[in-house]
């Protein structure tokens, strides 16, 4: 039997709780054997945004993760000199886990613009899609979404059901900056280092 492997992409710009609850919502419901979180590397479509080195992104998911046998790091993104695209990431998994079915683990917000992705058509085909319900998008709207990825592209796209939680990574950095608690948001681990290393607390 393959293995089903899930995959959840992000700059977490600082990883918080709905990343987790999100990978954990999709490992429960569709029986995935692990999810590979990848912190992104230098993303195409957010090269203005305001954010940390790399390393200490990882070590927050790091930090994160920790204690959950079903979540894994994956450093191929972070690990790479140039800008980096999910096709070629995804590529490099299917290398990996040659026997495995792949599971991409996105926001409803990723439905409306992945075909602006490089190698969309490949991306569409290459891994099954579990998204989920985001504030701004109706169901009614998502709904229609899937249903013309799959004609068009022939994409398998399931919806996943799971508590609706409306935290942002810029929220949080915005009220560190104001002086905001951030307690709950995050892990306290990944509170306690933001703190420790000061981050967040200026826009430069």
């Amino acid at each position: 039997m393959k293995k089903k492997i899930g995959l959840l992409g992000g700059t977490f710009n600082p990883i918080h709780t709905g990343h987790l609850l999100l990978a954990e919502s999709a490992r429960d419901q569709f029986k995935l054997d692990k999810v590979l979180f990848i912190p992104t590397g230098n993303n195409p479509f957010k090269q203005s945004q305001e954010e940390i080195s790399k390393e200490h992104r990882l070590k927050m998911v790091e930090l994160a993760i920790a204690g959950n046998p079903y979540f894994e790091i994956m450093t191929y993104e972070i690990d790479q000199t140039g800008l980096t695209y999910t096709i070629d990431t995804v590529n490099k998994i299917k290398v990996l886990y040659p026997d495995s079915d792949l599971y991409f683990i996105a926001g409803a917000d990723l439905m409306f613009e992945i075909n602006l992705w490089k190698g969309a058509d490949e991306l569409l085909k290459a891994v099954n899609f579990i998204t989920t319900f985001r504030p701004g998008y109706s169901h009614k709207k998502l709904d229609i979404r899937i249903r013309e990825l799959k004609k068009i592209y022939g994409a398998s796209i399931s919806k996943l059901r799971t508590t609706e939680m409306d935290i942002a990574s810029s929220d949080i950095r915005l009220r560190i900056r104001n002086g905001n608690s951030i307690r709950y948001l995050l892990p306290e681990a990944v509170e306690n280092y933001i703190y420790m290393h000061q981050l967040y607390l200026s826009k430069t």
